[in-house]
């Protein structure tokens, strides 16, 4: 009964997988469809039908209208049986369903046919374990042979038009399927094999269900590869074998990747992948032993090798590519097309990646001994030297470059994890270079040989190189990363002029390169520009090494108008990504960067770290992104542009702050005056940016005057106006009239409303206008009304009552205010603002009926009801005599009467 489940289970197992690489038919539609169409030809040929011959070429005398001749008359049928005409929609699903797919289930039905035999001689009690191990894999065995005897019959040569005649391989593989499960339940159930010979006898099954698919079709190929890859997962031993393992992965994955190369069954490379980067993965987890570095880092090598020189090179394939190309813009090329690359190219790429990734895993699970490493090394060499050798591979350097960054800056410090784990951060790497010793040495060491492996492999490799800019890429940017990633390791970026020496002599070489580079001519301009991009490169590093951390923003931001410059002398196209890569780590270190209001400042206003921490920036990006205009809009300009107007705020803002604050940054507090100066600040930015949208037309310059002007806006009705009033919260706003906080939160930011109101007219930008004009108007009543109170009650307007000559004075200032824009409304015959004035005055009204007639007494209430009628009156007079003469005119004359009258 046991024997039987395991029977039924294989074969369910089967079937599902038998569906799936039915699914993958589809994909060979086109291959079944050119067979067929030589199958017809064929044929034809054999019944003696030869091509038509070619049309001769008639003499211009011979080339006169001729009558048409009448169609012959229709023949008699031929005897031989001519070729099926084209099957019809419905008749080619018939023709899928009866040749392809109840075959196949048919061959299932068969193995569970063989398994219900089986059972019946368990249940019977006929046979023993090894009668029924002996029968299953015999039944297996004449299925298989069944198949063979089928396909060898040549029944898809007997009917011309026939597509390929699908019972040998369905029948193969049942055959296959019943020796494997037979096999399987002698070692796991009746334990009447070892794990070795177990192990052996499922793997031949799986070489040989692999090397039949040569006779039958990838489904059997696909079938041999699933259980090829299942084997070390059923076959388990106490101590696995990490050699006997990675030999028996190689020897199946190069199997499989030698039956793709002959019939070009990309889709099984696929498959070959996935199982060959999955086993180290679950070695890694489950089986990792000291010692097993060595087989690993062998077998991921050679199959990393195997994956890349299995593609087909066709000549088509190599397109062509700018010369002036650098590895960071072909890399981004490669990305771009991966999605259109042949298939074959794909799975290289992708092959690369993933034992990259695989490799690195192997350097950690090593602890970065040496047979990891030189696993590394050996890795790394291959894809240099594949890709100098096809193009196509040209991401496989590039790969290889991250990987060996990656793992150094990544490596493994034992000593210290043992011996300084509780000591602070600072504390540790002070004392790193005089305890860690020869692991200190060991890890430099390694270092400058991949740094010495990249920059010579670069160099000797872009001589005569399809893509120079690729090699001069690798050769240059790979070393600055790699002394990067080390000097942060070892230093945490603290100042050292023994760093500082190294990064001068890695820049002194790149000039040595970019010297014997330039020998060359035009063609090598993209290799030069790498070499120039690594000569700033390394020299900004040096500077980071010999200044303080703030300079590292600084020295990276002046590498953007020298890329600028070096693109504007030569036209190198990959000086833009690399630019717009610098520009990003720029934008991200000083603008999303917490730590970086956490450096050092002296209490000195605007002579502090935030002036050329911010400063230089906003002058590199501002200076690259003009030069980088002159030979072409884009992105990158944008974002330069952007990276300029930001820092230029960020400038203003911080030393602001470090001023109101006496020297500190980061603290709780934000109140009126540093809300005030902030917004003053915004909106003259902001102002000055509609002004260059308007003269050159800057996208940047559009959205960052909607931006700012949009944060001023709502910072100063909001916090200025509304939540810090002083009059609430009792800040002191200065003793002086006029010469205070109030005019720095109210009346200046009225002002820059009016500048841009003024400049919004002559762009006819009616609703920036119209906002600007109401908080213009809104923001000068709340100026007027608070120098009234500061003139009654000093610095401090909160608290306290309202005399009599206050409240007065209230209606005198606003009446005052309304009088100025009515004279300005006239003048300028804007019938806006005379609008405002009439507001104004109505406000002004309703304070008096309704506050002034009961609060008021004396003098004071008769006075405030005199001055509000003279300047009714005066108001009425104004509009009489300016704004409406004629309409007084002619109520005041009585119409003339006409001649005729």
């Amino acid at each position: 009964m046991i024997l039987f489940n395991i029977l039924i289970g294989g074969v369910l197992v089967f079937a599902p997988l038998v569906i799936a690489i039915i699914a993958l038919v589809r994909a060979n539609r086109a291959q079944d469809e050119l067979r067929q169409m030589r199958t017809v030809v064929v044929g034809l040929q054999q019944r003696g039908v030869q091509p038509l011959p070619e049309e001769p070429q008639s003499t211009p005398a011979e080339a006169e209208p001729a009558a048409v001749a009448p169609p012959p008359p229709p023949s008699e049928p031929a005897s031989d049986p001519s070729p099926p005409p084209p099957t019809a929609p419905g008749g080619a699903l018939e023709q899928r369903l009866t040749s392809r797919w109840l075959v196949w289930l048919g061959g299932a039905t068969i193995a569970i046919g063989g398994a219900f035999l089986v059972k019946y001689t368990i249940d019977e009690g006929l046979l023993g374990p090894l009668a029924r191990v002996s029968l299953g894999f015999a039944l297996g065995i004449v299925f298989g042979a069944g198949g063979e005897w089928l396909r060898r019959r040549g029944l898809e040569r007997a009917v011309a038009g026939l597509p390929p005649d699908q019972v040998p391989p369905a029948l193969t593989a049942a055959g296959l399927s019943l020796c494997f499960a037979s096999v399987y339940a002698a070692f796991a159930l009746y334990e009447l094999i070892g794990p070795f010979v177990a192990f052996a006898l499922l793997a031949a099954i799986s070489g040989a269900a692999i090397a039949l698919s040569l006779l039958h079709g990838p489904y059997i190929a696909a079938l041999g590869l699933a259980g090829g890859y299942a084997v070390p997962m059923l076959v388990e031993t106490q101590a696995p074998n990490p050699w006997g393992m990675f030999s028996y992965l190689l020897a199946i994955t190069g199997g499989a990747l030698g039956v793709v190369r002959l019939r070009a069954w990309w889709w099984l490379a696929w498959v070959a992948l996935a199982g060959a980067a999955a086993w180290p993965l679950v070695w890694f987890i489950g089986a990792w032993r000291d010692g097993d570095a060595v087989s690993v880092g062998l077998y991921l090598v050679i199959t990393h090798a195997m994956f890349a020189l299995v593609r087909h090179v066709q000549p088509e394939e190599r397109a062509p590519v700018s010369e002036g190309a650098g590895g960071v813009q072909r890399l981004i090329d490669m990305v771009r097309r991966l999605g259109a690359a042949p298939t074959q190219n794909r799975v290289a790429w992708t092959a690369g990646a993933a034992f990259a990734a695989l490799m690195f895993g192997l350097v950690r699970m090593d602890g970065y001994g040496t047979a990891s490493l030189l696993s590394l090394a050996a890795l790394c060499i291959f894809s240099l030297g594949a890709a100098r050798r096809d193009p196509v591979l040209d991401g496989l350097p590039i790969m290889a470059a991250m990987l060996a960054v990656a793992a150094l800056a990544t490596w493994h410090w034992a000593e210290l994890a043992r011996g300084f784990v509780t000591l602070p951060p600072d504390d540790v790497f002070r004392t790193v270079r005089q305890e860690l010793g020869a692991g200190l040495t060991r890890f430099l060491s390694v270092s400058a040989a991949f740094a010495a492996l990249f920059g010579a492999a670069g160099f000797i490799a872009l001589k005569g190189a399809r893509r120079p800019g690729l090699w001069a890429g690798l050769s240059a940017v790979t070393p600055v990363a790699i002394l990067a990633a080390a000097y942060w390791r070892v230093t945490n970026f603290e100042t050292d002029l023994s760093w500082a020496a190294a990064g001068l002599a890695l820049a002194a070489a790149f000039v040595a390169a970019a010297e014997r580079v330039s020998r060359r001519g035009g063609a090598y301009d993209g290799a030069l520009g790498a070499y120039a991009v690594g000569v700033l490169a390394a020299t900004s590093l040096t500077l980071t090494m010999l200044l303080e951390q703030a300079w590292l923003t600084v020295a990276l931001s002046l590498q953007l108008p020298a890329l600028a410059y070096i693109h504007l002398r030569l036209g190198i196209g990959a000086l833009r990504p690399i630019a717009a890569l610098v520009a990003a780590v720029v934008l991200v270190r000083l603008l999303l960067n917490p730590s970086a209001l956490d450096y050092a400042l002296n209490p000195t206003p605007i002579v502090n770290w935030i002036l050329y921490g911010y400063g230089i920036p906003a002058a590199a990006f501002f200076t690259a992104a003009a030069w980088f205009r002159r030979r072409g809009d884009g992105r990158l300009v944008t974002v330069l542009e952007s990276g300029a107007l930001l820092f230029t705020t960020a400038l203003v803002s911080l030393e602001i702050r470090h001023w109101v604050g006496g020297g500190e940054i980061v603290r709780g507090q934000y109140e009126l005056l540093e809300q005030s100066l902030q917004s003053i600040a915004w909106a003259t930015i902001a102002y000055t940016r509609l002004v260059q949208w308007r003269r050159h037309g800057r996208v940047v310059a559009l959205w960052g005057f909607r931006i700012l002007a949009s944060l001023a806006a709502a910072q100063v009705v909001f916090l200025q106006v509304l939540w810090s009033n002083p009059v609430a919260t009792g800040f002191d706003v200065g003793a002086w009239a006029f010469f205070n906080v109030l005019s720095l939160a109210y009346a200046a930011p009225a002002a820059l409303a009016v500048l841009i109101l003024r400049e919004a007219q002559l762009q006819d930008e009616r609703i920036v206008g119209r906002l600007a004009g109401a908080l213009a108007f809104l923001l000068i009543f709340v100026d007027v009304t608070m120098e009234v109170r500061h003139a009654f009650h000093g610095g401090v307007l909160a608290g306290g009552g309202a005399s009599d000559a206050e409240w007065y004075s209230y209606s005198l200032a606003w009446l005052a205010y309304a009088g100025a824009l009515l004279a300005v409304g006239i003048l300028r015959d804007h019938a806006v603002l005379r609008y405002a004035s009439l507001g104004l005055v109505l406000l002004t009204v309703a304070k008096v009926f309704l506050y002034d007639m009961s609060a008021l007494t004396g003098l004071y209430r008769a006075a405030s009801f005199i001055g509000l009628g003279l300047s009714l009156i005066a108001i009425g007079y104004l509009y009489r005599r300016y704004v409406f003469p004629q309409y007084a005119v002619t109520r005041q004359q009585p119409p003339a009467v006409g001649a005729g009258g």
